[in-house]
């Protein structure tokens, strides 16, 4: 499988963020057993990166994404104890960061404000599509959603899990499914 970086780059330029790049969002892809993610899965993180822009926004504070996409051999709990089987990493829509000076109890509580309540735009109208790997189906809801007429993009409302790891990182997905925990 070949990678486009330039197409990849173009791609998130697309989406409208105003604080991450496609270097960020590739983080991860030289570990071993990991790559970028596939063509078909770039949709899948766009609700969640551009909350987290907004997050940054908000916070005023520097975000250092420390997990992105992963393949099924990166993910594997049997080497990597505390990985879910169902990863939404897995399906490219989940992140793992931390939010300089502040401590991610905080980043929780305010991403967890947010979920069901507030309307994000997204420049790009993007189409989350299923992920099926060899434990099965990454669980994916629907996130509300209302377009603009006449304009490209659209606005969403956050739905997804979101996880404070000690004082060490947060993790915040947009799987659709509020309250759920299966395939951090």
């Amino acid at each position: 499988m070949s990678f486009d970086k330039s197409k990849f780059e173009a791609f998130v330029g697309s989406i409208g963020l105003k604080h991450f790049t496609a270097d960020e969002l590739l983080v991860g892809r030289y570990q071993p057993k990991n790559g970028p993610p596939p063509l078909g899965m770039w949709h899948n993180i766009v609700p969640t990166i551009v909350v987290l822009d907004a997050l940054r926004e908000e916070l005023g504070a520097s975000i250092k994404l420390i997990s992105g996409y992963r393949t099924e051999a990166w993910n594997d709990p049997a080497n990597n104890p505390g990985r879910a089987k169902l990863s939404q990493h897995q399906a490219f829509s989940a992140l793992d960061f931390k939010v300089t000076g502040v401590p991610p109890a905080t980043v929780k509580a305010v991403l967890k404000s947010w979920e069901n309540d507030r309307w994000f735009w997204s420049a790009l109208d993007f189409e989350r599509k299923p992920v099926r790997i060899s434990a099965g189906n990454i669980p994916f809801g629907e996130l509300p959603r209302k377009f603009s007429t006449g304009l490209f993009g659209c606005w969403f409302v956050f739905r997804g899990y979101i996880k404070a790891y000690g004082t060490s990182f947060t993790h915040l997905d947009t799987r659709g499914i509020t309250g759920s925990t299966p395939g951090e």
